[in-house]
Parts: C-alpha cells; structure tokens; sequence
C-alpha cells in the first residue's frame, strides 16, 4: 500500500481536487477552516493512500493529552482512583487521532473501491506516520473501522484498547412536526411546563444572527465564553478558536449560521447551526454562566436549534456528546460511541491498559419528555 502525506492544505488542494465532494468533513473548503485557525497546538495531517483496487484519503491530527486531563476525567465521572489519578499525571501523552478532535464523530476516511487487504491498513499506516512523527500512541474512532469494514476491531487488532465515550445526543425530528407548536404539543405536561417556564424567565434573552462583521467585533468575548464551557466539560483537548467562523459561514454548503445570545447589549453567550443533508448540527456554544441558570440561556439555544431544526423540515438534529442527561430532557436520545487505541510500546500499553479501561462515561438518566 502506498501512502502519501500533505504537509498543507494548499498542498492537499492542489492534489486532490474534486474527489471528496461527496463528504463535506473532509474537503478542502472545510478543512482548510481547521488548519488555519488551528495551529498552536494541533499538527494537521493530511493522508492519502492507494492499493492495487483502490483509493483514499485520511484526515487525522496530532495533539497532546495531559495525564492531568485525564485524571480530571476520572474525577468528574467518578471514578475515585487515587494511584491511577497518580500514575496518569506522571504522562503527557503525544497522539494521532484519526479524526477531527473538534467533530469526533463524523468520518475521518473515505475510500473509493474495494480495499485489497483492510486489515493490512492500520498497522501499514502507524509505520508510514513514524517515519514522520515519533508517536506512539493512536486513537481511532468507531467510524473509522466501519468505513474499513471491520465488524470487531478489537478481535482482528488484539492489542487495541477499547473505550466507551460519552455519548453522542441526538434528536429525531418527527414527520408530524410541522412547526415548534407541534413539538410543545408532543411533550408531556410536566416537560410542556418547564419549556413555558424557560420562555418565561428568559424572556429579555435575545438572539442575533452574526455576519462577518459581528463576529470580529465580538471575537474576545466570545472566545472567553466557549472556554468556560469548555472548561466546565468532562474532559477537554485543544480549544476551539472562534474565529473559525468567519471562514465557516463562507462554506455555501454548510449552512452555517452563528447567534449572539444578548440581554440588552451584552452578549451573554453564542451557538452555531449548520445543516448538512437534512441533518442539523449544533456545534461549538459559548456561556456566561454566572447568568445561565437565572436566564435560562442554554435552555433557549436548544430550543433554537429544535426549532429551525423543524423550520429546516432536517429529520434529524446532532446536539454533541456533553450534558448528556439534561439534552434527553429535550427528547434526545444516545448513540453509544466507542474509541480504540492503540500504543506501539508493549510496556506501555501494558501499563496504561489497566487504567484505561476503567474511564468510562458517567451514569446517567435517560429522560423521556414526549407523550405515548
């Protein structure tokens, strides 16, 4: 199998013209966005790879994870491991994670044809990738392995070590849904009721829709708002810039929309939509969370979403894997994720496997909000 690796996305542009037209994730356009606006702690590779039948192309980025992240994870899911806790923030751990860090759970690989040796390709690939970056540490999506066709990665690749992550929310968008009415009108009186309420006290909450001018404007101030959610999650990686979003509204087929939470004129918080063959994705929120609970503002940005979810006529809106519990408040349902990992070092592997395969999501009540 033949590899080759792009150092730059102009680099990526002039190779590979049109051939990831069909995944929005991995063109140029969209890629482009990440790797200019991500460069401080984030090395972008770009990857493709072809056998005798066939052809492809991986998009995958190379971080660093504390073992203090980690650990942080650990305590947050309660898992009250003093020695793991210790061991793991003697780590920093470098790894390549086929994927995008910021979207982990769409497509990272496309092929076109029928590999010869699918099993071959993961080993072949971690060989190829040292040859540039000395890492010993891989982490491979779910996805990752359906798209090689791979039922059980763990039985073909022993030395895998499987984790369940948080789960990814989504909401299913009924046929009946005609308007926002006919989503109130599905939900039990309990939930009906504490949507009236988050309307009511939120009612001097305003939403704004950004253009490019608006967004540079509040730029810092919307930068601290994501890092406090960010700093509030489970566990977190590299920061997300919010100045992604002047080039991610340009995408046509993207559909990206980005509102300004405001009360009077403070910008309280911000949330971004985009929609992607009939599916609406909100990503990327930011907060002011000394004003979240009494404004009800993350409440008013889910609501926002279902409702131009159903204006979209989209069957289907991603809300991401945080606040898993609160979000089934709103009728989102889990879609179970699990990573592999792989660590080349065979002492290594030995020690980090008995801690890692403790971290686990939190438990959590699934809710149900809409009527029988």
């Amino acid at each position: 199998m033949e590899f080759k690796l792009h150092k730059s996305i102009i680099s990526l542009t002039k190779n590979f013209q049109k051939k990831n037209n069909q995944n929005l994730f991995l063109s140029p356009s969209f890629l482009a966005v990440f790797f200019n606006n991500h460069k401080k702690n984030i090395r972008h590779l770009f990857i493709e790879f072809k056998d005798d039948g066939s052809k492809g192309f991986i998009y995958a980025q190379k971080i660093k994870v504390g073992g203090k992240q980690i650990s942080s994870y650990q305590f947050k899911n309660n898992i009250k491991r003093k020695t793991n806790s210790l061991l793991l923030n003697l780590f920093n751990f470098n790894i390549i994670g086929f994927g995008n860090n910021f979207l982990t759970n769409e497509p990272s690989v496309s092929i076109d044809g029928l590999l010869s040796e699918p099993k071959d390709l993961i080993h072949q690939l971690v060989e190829f990738i040292n040859k540039y970056h000395q890492v010993s540490n891989f982490i491979f999506p779910d996805h990752f392995f359906k798209k090689l066709k791979i039922d059980n990665p763990k039985k073909v690749y022993p030395e895998l070590i499987v984790l369940q992550v948080d789960e990814e929310m989504n909401l299913e968008i009924r046929s009946n849904w005609n308007s926002f009415d006919d989503y109130i009108n599905s939900l039990k009186k309990k939930y009906k009721k504490k949507l009236k309420q988050s309307f009511s006290e939120s009612n001097d909450l305003k939403f704004k829709k950004f253009e490019e001018e608006e967004i540079h404007y509040h730029e810092n101030k919307m930068q601290i708002l994501f890092d406090n959610v960010r700093a509030s999650s489970s566990f977190y990686s590299t920061p997300f810039n919010v100045k992604s979003y002047v080039d991610l509204i340009k995408i046509k087929e993207l559909n990206c929309i980005v509102y300004g939470c405001f009360i009077k004129d403070e910008l309280v918080g911000f949330c971004s939509e985009w929609i992607i063959e009939k599916k609406l994705y909100s990503y990327f929120i930011g907060l002011d969370y000394n004003l979240n609970i009494k404004h009800r503002i993350y409440e008013r940005i889910l609501y926002r979403a279902i409702e131009d979810g159903i204006n979209e006529k989209v069957n289907e809106i991603i809300l991401g894997r945080t606040a898993a519990e609160f979000k089934s408040n709103f009728g989102a349902v889990p879609k179970k994720s699990l990573i592999y990992i792989y660590v080349k070092n065979p002492l290594i592997r030995f020690l980090v496997r008995p801690i890692f395969t403790l971290i686990k999501p939190k438990k959590w009540t699934q809710r149900n909000p809409f009527k029988n």
